[in-house]
C-alpha cells in the first residue's frame, strides 16, 4: 500500500491496512446474502480497489470502506431490517472466530442500521 501502483489508498478499519480482492469479495457476499430478503435491496460486486453497488433502479455507486458499503446499502432499502441483520450476526458468532471478517462487516451493518432506525428525521 506504497501508492506506487498510482491508486488512492483509503483507510479501512474493518479491513485493515491490508486490503485484499479475497476480501472485497468475502466482505460482498456476506452483505448480498443479509440483505437478499429486503425488497428493493442493492447488490454488491467487488473490486480490486472496493465495491460497485447497483440498485434497484440501475444506478451504480463505487464505494471504497465498509461503512461506505453499508451506508450506500442502507440508503436504498426503504425498509432496514436491522433485527435480521443482528440474528445473522448472533448466527455467524456462534459459528466463527470473532476477528472474521464476515462477522465484523455484518456486526457494523447491525450496528449502522440500528442507529439510523432511531435518528430523528431531519
Amino acid at each position: 500500500m506504497c501508492g506506487a501502483c498510482g491508486r488512492k489508498v483509503v483507510s479501512d478499519p474493518v479491513l485493515g491496512p491490508i486490503r485484499t480482492l479475497r476480501q472485497h469479495l468475502i466482505v460482498a457476499q456476506t452483505i448480498n446474502d443479509a440483505s437478499q430478503s429486503w425488497p428493493g435491496a442493492p447488490k454488491v460486486a467487488a473490486t480490486s480497489s472496493g465495491w460497485l453497488v447497483s440498485g434497484p433502479k440501475g444506478a451504480t455507486e463505487a464505494v471504497s470502506t465498509v461503512e461506505a458499503l453499508w451506508s450506500t446499502v442502507l440508503r436504498g432499502t426503504s425498509v432496514v431490517q436491522w433485527r435480521g441483520l443482528r440474528a445473522a450476526a448472533d448466527l455467524e458468532a456462534g459459528e466463527l472466530d470473532s476477528r472474521d471478517l464476515a462477522l465484523q462487516v455484518l456486526t457494523l451493518g447491525h450496528e449502522m442500521a440500528r442507529d439510523s432506525a432511531t435518528e430523528p428525521d431531519a
